[in-house]
């Protein structure tokens, strides 16, 4: 069986290619010819190789991750991955920005397309205003469990600025989410945990307005280390006290830290995380951090329960075949 797999190419930039890239990897290491696809990128990406039209045309099944493009003309059976939150899919469009929102609702009914995958099921509802429920398939959340593990260095002292207390944001700043809330929880959590740090990832380079809540953070003496993307965040997980999340969904960031067996508060009703609270509630968002800390601590069981990536491939094959037969 032979899978392409279109996506850009994007190591350690994008949870879009590192979701990607983790299903590809599993898929391959059960037998199956997957691939990935870049118009552009011919390489090898930690084991997974990346090729051109050539695999397209001789392929089974096509899945886009970044869109088909041109490589529709092949006619292959295609799974469209919506990787994108729909709300933030939605305001990318209405912001002026890659229209996702019309692109999904004119290929929602192309026979072509015989299935539309979400990570998350609490997105569902949201699809279901712009494809038909039942091309709709959730499927598990990945993560390379053996790459994101506890096991490797605790030492990490967040460029000099390492705390009593490590709390860490880590999600990418996107229009439907930022880490605003988080700042305002931490700031009312330090107050009663005296000692402790906020380390921030990810960041935009536009800080209007930021560097007024990272200043109040300065003057509390809280701030630690605050930078854009990064390398080595399995290192600042493993040597984090807790992680701190708005989303109620297994991110990228949720999936990552609860498999390095870190502690992680997220958004309410979050079933994956450590606890959870309403963002828009800092009081008991920084009360529902101390709970987290606190508590026993399960998060790597939580990973191997809900992220391992040879379930995701398994649910993948499994569609398919069902095209295939």
């Amino acid at each position: 069986m032979k899978i392409a797999h279109l996506a850009v190419i994007t190591p350690h930039r994008a949870g879009l290619y590192e979701t990607t890239r983790d299903l590809v990897a599993a898929e391959r290491s059960m037998g199956i010819d997957a691939r990935i696809i870049d118009p552009v990128v011919k390489t090898v990406d930690r084991g997974v190789p990346i090729f051109d039209n050539s695999f397209v045309e001789s392929c089974d099944v096509m899945v886009s991750h970044s869109g088909v493009g041109n490589y529709i003309k092949y006619n292959k059976p295609i799974i469209h991955v919506a990787h994108g939150r729909p709300y933030n899919s939605f305001l990318l469009e209405n912001t002026g920005g890659t229209a996702v929102y019309t692109y999904l609702k004119d290929i929602a009914n192309n026979e072509q397309f015989k299935y539309f995958v979400t990570f998350w099921s609490e997105t569902i509802p949201f699809l279901e205003l712009l494809i038909p429920k039942e091309k709709i398939v959730d499927v598990n959340s990945p993560v390379d469990l053996d790459f994101w593990t506890p096991d490797g260095p605790h030492g990490y002292q967040f460029k000099g600025k390492k705390g009593k207390i490590n709390v860490v944001c880590t999600d990418p700043w996107r229009e439907d989410k930022n880490p605003y809330h988080m700042i305002n929880a931490f700031y009312h959590f330090a107050k009663e945990n005296p000692g402790s740090k906020f380390h921030m990832y990810g960041c935009s380079d536009n800080r209007k307005g930021w560097d007024v809540l990272l200043n109040v953070l300065e003057e509390q003496g809280t701030l630690g280390e605050v930078a854009g993307w990064v390398t080595g965040l399995e290192n600042i997980y493993r040597a984090a006290d807790l992680v701190i999340t708005p989303h109620i969904i297994a991110t990228r960031a949720v999936r990552e830290s609860l498999s390095c067996g870190c502690r992680v508060v997220g958004g309410l009703e979050n079933k994956y995380t450590t606890t959870s609270a309403s963002p828009e509630n800092p009081i008991h968002f920084s009360e529902k951090m101390l709970e987290a800390l606190n508590s026993e601590n399960k998060s790597r069981e939580t990973a191997i329960k809900y992220f391992d990536r040879k379930q995701t491939a398994n649910e993948f094959i499994n569609l398919f075949k069902r095209i295939l037969s």
